[in-house]
């Protein structure tokens, strides 16, 4: 007896969430022996968690507060489709839960 499942099965590819960027700051994080270097921090808001996230050579904004997005997280990544199709990878830098949501 075989059973198929394939049609069934969901990865975690797949999954995006609906989120949008509550605002974005600068920042900065460690880098060698007592330098630090400069990095866009965003706040992603979804409908249970709020994200930091943030990536490494990125010191000018690519997204905007109010602006509208997919994300996946997978363990301290976060993948996130801006409004033109983009992906583009985020670290996880900091996260909470959204309450009296």
């Amino acid at each position: 007896m075989t059973i198929l499942l394939s049609g069934f099965a969901v990865t975690a590819d797949t999954y995006y969430q609906a989120g949008k960027v509550v605002k974005w700051e600068n920042g900065t994080y460690p880098q060698g022996d007592h330098k630090t270097k400069a990095w866009i921090v965003y706040q992603v808001q979804s409908d249970k968690m709020f994200y930091s996230i943030a990536r490494h050579k990125e010191t000018k904004p690519k997204m905007e507060p109010g602006e509208q997005l997919q994300f996946r997280v997978k363990g301290t990544q976060m993948t996130v489709v801006n409004a033109q199709g983009k992906k583009t990878q985020y670290q996880i830098i900091g996260q909470s839960e959204a309450t009296g949501q």
